[in-house]
């Protein structure tokens, strides 16, 4: 499925999604366009490439891309990359922290001269002349994790944060519905987000941009300028996973020996 989550003339941002098999990890991929040129967001694991590659194909060939921009380094946000390579010429995008992982997605050699490598504090580029920045979201949840911010679209994609499972709506628009996504977005949160420290400052770095939708890598995108606030004030304030129970995980396992078949 393909949703166009912003166009004009020149620039346009699509959304791809129920890509993946029954018991598979819900997914959403990106595309962004400019003028006839592309970047391809977590491009996703082997399994979607084909899904991916097609609806993709509808916008704009893969010949096209000039990057793929990978969020941090799980296989759902990357593994497929050997597919992806040998049919673009597109720039490789991560986290400095990641960027000697990528051989292991790759043949080897196919990923050679096509790395950059972003520095700590994020990065701004651009897409065939239009602005795109590279935003830190630190241990949000991977020790070197970046969000993307399209000025252009005042999108900000933020990759795991704000994941939602099993959404009651697609595209959350009223307050009423964010107070119901909260629930949904709480389970992925409390144990996957690392750090409450790291979601404050996160907060306010992000506050600093012209943001008017919310869109993660998992579940229903968030939009309007008062939800965006709503969004980043429940960021702030909800547990994680070493607020909530990290202690609890920290205990040797049961004397019982479990067999494995």
């Amino acid at each position: 499925m393909s949703t166009v989550l912003y166009e004009d003339e020149s620039h346009k941002c699509v959304k791809f999604d129920g890509l993946i098999g029954e018991g598979e990890i819900p997914s959403n991929q990106f595309l962004i366009t400019h003028n006839r040129r592309g970047l391809l967001l977590d491009c996703g694991g082997y399994r979607v490439y084909k899904e991916v590659l097609g609806a993709m194909s509808y916008f704009l060939p893969a010949g096209s891309l000039d990057y793929i921009f990978l969020s941090h380094q799980d296989p759902d946000i990357g593994s497929g990359l050997n597919l992806w390579l040998p049919i673009c010429k597109a720039k490789i995008m991560i986290s400095g922290l990641w960027q000697r992982f990528i051989p292991a997605f790759c043949v080897r050699g196919l990923a050679n001269e096509r790395l950059f490598a972003i520095p700590d504090r994020g990065v701004n580029f651009e897409l065939n002349g239009s602005p795109l920045m590279a935003v830190a979201a630190h241990f949000l949840h991977s020790p070197g994790n970046f969000h993307l911010y399209d000025p252009v679209a005042k999108i900000l994609f933020t990759s795991d944060l704000g994941a939602s499972v099993a959404p009651h709506k697609e595209v959350i628009e009223t307050e009423e519905d964010f107070e119901l996504h909260k629930k949904k977005m709480s389970g992925f949160h409390n144990r996957y987000i690392a750090s409450n420290v790291a979601c404050r400052s996160w907060a306010a770095m992000v506050r600093n941009l012209d943001v008017e939708m919310i869109v993660p890598q998992h579940g229903a995108h968030i939009v309007g300028k008062t939800l965006v606030e709503a969004f980043y004030q429940w960021v702030e304030n909800e547990k994680t996973a070493v607020d909530d129970f990290v202690e609890s995980l920290f205990q040797l396992p049961e004397t019982e020996v479990v067999k494995i078949t």
